[in-house]
Parts: structure tokens; sequence; C-alpha cells
């Protein structure tokens, strides 16, 4: 007769650091963190040590701070001590984007962009050896550099880089220099960071992300609800002048001046500068993911305007979702995703954007093709399983020493 069972050892901890955390955070390295932590939470037990901010802008405490349990993750919030007056931060900032800076100034940078939390700092070097493996989303924000200084030892570096001003200070060659081993969304973001970095060997893996669409999203009921009848091509994310936004709306201008039968273009997500005021283009405000799914699949184009990007979950969406992408060739992994996937389109001017668009309406069995082929991408690259596998790898390479 067999005695009992043996009970099962406890799953290994791990930590997440990342400047936002939650349901109510729609940041693209936060998403990706928050996605991470709860799929990961069936194998490891989970702790994010985040800040009490929602917003990315002042940092300004919206969340009470302490421990919250989120779908199977311990959440420990800690408060920002420091809100930041935007304006005041770039007239600080701007001039060391173009000329040498001390590293008194760019400590003085790390601390006034935010957010600044040494609490969660201690907590972390408190607590390091706690932890099998400690993942750190974002190279650019006090969170990940300090906390990185405190606990390097099983470190995983999330960096969502792209080629901004910052990246040449020397504070982040040392944060770079710490982790030991990295994920990174695309190829040419890794290609960027090598370039930059000496990676000396330590593990790294092209991680990406996990995309997930529903199989027939309610396309005619959007259409009904936002009495939208006219076709139209689509922006989803921050408004933001900073992501592309300003020139996009001229792009559009000039387009619907110039081409009959020029599509709409729906704006959705948070807004971020004046609202604007140009015929064809409507702004529908924060819609579900429910509502932004239908809105895309039922898009001409979703077009993604910023030079700056890491991954673009907009685009893979709507990739997965048959919907064609018109991107910034300005921005490198934009137009990376467009020629491996034979999915989308670039422009590099208002011209172009016009041409491009104008392709993508009037040909259906083009918009179809490309459709078909972004479907087929998304599913070979970016499908969750794949993406969790290579996680897992770079923990249990960083926990075994």
């Amino acid at each position: 007769m067999s005695g009992p069972e043996a009970p099962k050892p406890p799953p290994p901890r791990l930590a997440m650091v990342v400047q936002r955390y939650g349901e109510e955070v729609t940041g693209g390295s936060e998403s990706l963190c928050r996605a991470v932590a709860e799929r990961l939470a069936s194998d490891y037990r989970v702790t994010v040590f985040t800040t009490c901010a929602t917003d990315y802008v002042t940092w300004r405490n919206a969340l009470p701070e302490g421990t919250q349990e989120l779908r199977g993750v311990e959440v420990l919030r800690f408060p920002v001590e420091e809100e930041r007056d935007l304006d005041a931060f770039n007239c600080f900032a701007e001039p060391l984007y173009v000329r040498a800076t001390t590293r008194p100034e760019e400590m003085d940078f790390l601390r006034r962009q935010g957010p600044y939390v040494p609490q969660l700092v201690e907590a972390l070097s408190a607590r390091k050896d706690e932890f099998s493996a400690i993942v750190f989303f974002t190279y650019l924000y006090y969170p990940t550099v300090r906390g990185l200084e405190a606990a390097p030892e099983r470190a995983v570096l999330v960096p969502t880089t792209h080629d901004e001003p910052p990246l040449r200070f020397s504070i982040y060659r040392e944060t770079f220099d710490r982790p030991r081993a990295f994920a990174f969304l695309t190829r040419p973001e890794e290609a960027l960071v090598r370039s930059r970095f000496d990676l000396r060997g330590r593990p790294a893996e092209v991680a990406g992300i996990g995309v997930e669409t529903p199989e027939r999203p309610d396309v005619e009921g959007f259409r009904i609800r936002h009495r939208q009848h006219r076709p139209y091509a689509l922006f989803a994310g921050r408004i933001d002048a900073g992501k592309g936004c300003d020139e996009m709306l001229a792009f559009f201008d000039r387009y619907r001046q110039t081409f009959p039968g020029a599509v709409d273009l729906l704006l959705i997500g948070d807004l971020a500068m004046p609202e604007p005021r140009i015929p064809g283009v409507r702004y529908l405000g924060y819609l579900s993911e429910d509502e932004k799914h239908a809105a895309m699949a039922g898009a001409k184009a979703v077009v993604c305007p910023s030079p700056y990007e890491s991954l673009s979950i907009v685009l893979l969406e709507a990739f997965s979702l048959g919907t064609p992408g018109l991107v910034s060739s300005r921005s490198a992994v934009l137009e990376d995703h467009c020629r491996r996937s034979n999915a989308g389109l670039f422009y590099g001017n208002g011209e172009e954007f016009g041409e491009a668009l104008d392709l993508l309406v009037r040909g259906a069995g083009m918009r179809d093709r490309l459709g078909e082929n972004g479907r087929a991408y998304v599913r070979a690259e970016y499908a969750w399983p794949a993406v969790l596998h290579r996680y897992r790898r770079l923990i249990e390479a960083v926990a075994s020493g």
C-alpha cells in the first residue's frame, strides 16, 4: 500500500518591475508586462513592483499604495514622490539631447523624468534574494535604472528600445551593462541595441508578444453604434504629436483634397493634443477592446505614424484581424513588420501617404491579399505559447546563474 503523496514544492518566485501596472493602464510596455505576468502566473509566484501612477505624463499617484492581488499576480504599489510638469521637464531635457552631458545632468534627467520611486528600489533591494529572476520592462525609467543597480544578479531586461536621444546617455550604457539576459520585441530592436552596447554573449531572445484578437468582431454593430457609414482608415492609440499624429493629420488632409472618393479617418484612444478639426477626421474617444477590434477589422487600413516604435501591438492586432497597415518608414520596426509580413505599405512623405492609402482603398483584391498575409505572419511569429517559451528560457538561464 503506497503512502501519501509528497506535497508539491511551491512554484519558484518571479519578480517584474514596471513603471505602471493595471487594467486601467494601456501603454505598450505596461500592457506587455501585464500580459506576460498573468500568463506566467501558472508557472511562477509572480510579484510586480510598480508605482501608484496611471498617467505617465504627470506620474500623479492615482491608486492606493500597498499590495493588491490582480488576476493571480501580486502587485506591490509604491508612491511616486515627485509629480512631473511636462513643459518644465521638456525645457530642461531638450538642450541635453543636442550636446554633451555630465553624469549629474543625466541623473537629474532621470529623476525629473520620473517616476521617482526610491521606496520601490529599496524594497526590491531588500527582497531580491526571494526571486529566481527579476524581469525589468523598459530601459528608460527610474525603476529600471535604479532597480538594476540594486538587483542585477538574476535580472532580465525587456528594454523596449527605439532610437531616441536619451539612448546615448552614459547612464544607459551602465543600464545595459547590468542585466544577465535580454528579451527583445523585434529583430530591428535587437540590432539597434547590439549596435550601441556590448552584450558580451549574454543570453538574448527576440521574445515578441502574443497577440489575441476575436474570431468575428462585430464590424456592422460598430458602424451602427458610431454612425460610421462611409469607408474609413483608423488610428488607434495615444493621439499625440510626439507619436507622429500631427504629421499624419497633415498628410491625411492633403490626401483628402487630392484623391476622389477619399475615406474618413477615425481616431480612437486617449487625446494628448488638441482635438483635430479637419474635414473627414472623427475622434471617437477611448473604446473598449471589443469595440477597438471591431473598428480595426472594418478599416481599410490601420495607420501607424510613429517614428519611435519597439514593437507596435496595434499593427500586429490589425494584421491578426486581416487589416493592412500603413506605417511611417521612419520607424525601422514598423517597416520591418510590413516587409517581412507583406501585409502593409509604408510612406516617407505626404505624397507617398496619399498614394498608398488610395491603393488600399481602391484595391480590394490587394487589401484582401495583404490581410491574409498579416494573419499568417501573426500566427507564425506572435502566438502566446511560443512567446512564453522564450521568456521561460531566459528566466531559467538567469536563475541557474
